[in-house]
């Protein structure tokens, strides 16, 4: 009985230590916004390489901070900005894909310094593992040069709800409460056996 307790504890370890490592690798930043690139100036290229633990649907952003003199200037309310950027995402087992963005859409206004959100076309990548992601500009990004001094950012972001988010954080404090009632109970196990022990020799003189 003793033993089938322990193993009862062990595995309860091991699918807490489980829970923890798929819930940090779904629910890390790596994963939900693996590229952070700047936005490349017309004609100029830029490119990174990144991994994610999970295929799923990504939006191509672009976030400008408005700080200090650019604090007057405020972008066009209504979308699209015109662009011309070509995307080229590779990956393993030959998987390539091509997209040219020709619109961004302003999605939302955060922070009190005024950061600007623009979304353009949803790149979808199929599975687990590498991939390397190349942005040209082909087109003249007129519609931004006034905010120049405050740096324009391209991001990739995982289209997601933001529920699911909020689960991979709640799986992760899950984990470690498992982890922790784990240990508790084997710390309890060997106690009780160190126990028995010294009564069965007291026992026997």
């Amino acid at each position: 009985m003793k033993n089938i307790r322990l193993w009862f504890v062990l595995t309860i370890l091991v699918f807490g230590i489980a829970c923890l490592r798929f819930s940090y690798t779904r629910g890390s930043i790596e994963n939900w916004a693996p590229v952070h690139l700047p936005f490349p100036g017309s004609g100029l290229i830029v490119a990174s390489s990144f991994h994610i633990e999970s295929g799923g649907k990504f939006d191509l952003t672009i976030v400008i901070p408005i700080s200090g003199d650019n604090n007057s200037v405020r972008l066009p309310v209504l979308p699209p900005i015109k662009s011309m950027l070509k995307v080229t995402t590779t990956g393993e087992n030959e998987f390539i894909n091509t997209q040219y963005i020709e619109a961004f859409w302003l999605s939302g206004e955060t922070g009190a310094s005024h950061v600007y959100h623009f979304k353009g076309s949803q790149i979808i990548l199929p599975k687990k593992g590498k991939y390397k992601i190349e942005i040209v500009n082909e087109d003249y990004d007129g519609i931004f040069e006034n905010y120049s001094k405050a740096g324009r950012m391209i991001k990739l972001e995982r289209f997601e709800k933001l529920e699911t988010s909020l689960l991979y954080g709640l799986l992760h404090v899950l984990s470690y409460i498992i982890i922790a009632i784990s240990i508790v109970g084997m710390v309890y196990l060997n106690f009780k056996k160190a126990e028995i022990r010294p009564n069965r020799k007291a026992g026997l003189m």
